[in-house]
């Protein structure tokens, strides 16, 4: 049920992926200066951040779909910033949910525990009532730089939609000259030529 958007044909994808380069990626714990950033690093602004954010903690938007595990929560659940107290800016009933679902850190918690199988924008909503799975989640709605995007596209689905695509675009554009010089372009986006 999500938007469509072209994609740009002849990128170069690498031949071979590391997981040390996952790190180079936002994990999900940083303030919404470190992720802004971050993304304009890479040439993306303030509304990319809101729109996308969030996927491995890139594509924050996107996660009105999908799922994140029980141990990324963790410390929010139990121990935030040392305290020994859960994340005060989880709603309680939010909160006695996510400890009953995650009593093991190997389940899974969908990342819009509204409408976990529709691309909608009940994510924002969510944010609204302090129901961000992921710190970096809920804090676009309390940074004086994000929250009125947020707020935005909570109440305009055809805005998310549209800027989704669009930004969608703008992060599939963003190259790694390593994969240009070594990369190719693939006959089946799912896996390399040879």
């Amino acid at each position: 049920g999500g938007p469509f958007w072209a994609i740009p044909f002849g990128r170069k994808d690498g031949r071979v992926s590391l997981a040390k380069e996952a790190a180079a990626v936002p994990m999900g714990r940083e303030s919404i200066t470190q992720l802004i950033e971050f993304f304009q690093s890479k040439g993306l602004n303030v509304l990319d951040l809101v729109v996308l954010s969030d996927k491995t903690n890139w594509f924050v938007g996107a996660h009105t779909i999908g799922r994140s595990s029980c141990e990324s929560l963790q410390y929010r659940l139990y121990d935030y910033k040392g305290t020994k107290k859960p994340d005060p800016s989880i709603n309680p009933e939010y909160l006695n949910y996510l400890r009953r679902k995650c009593r093991w850190a190997s389940e899974n918690v969908y990342l819009d525990a509204t409408s976990p199988n529709k691309f909608d924008t009940q994510y924002y909503h969510n944010l609204k009532k302090k129901m961000g799975l992921l710190s970096t989640d809920q804090l676009l709605y309390s940074d004086s730089r994000t929250k009125p995007i947020a707020d935005a596209l909570s109440f305009q689905s055809s805005l998310f939609s549209n800027q989704f695509g669009v930004s969608m675009v703008k992060l599939a554009n963003i190259l790694d000259f390593k994969s240009q010089d070594n990369g190719e372009i693939r006959i089946n986006c799912n896996r390399v030529n040879y």
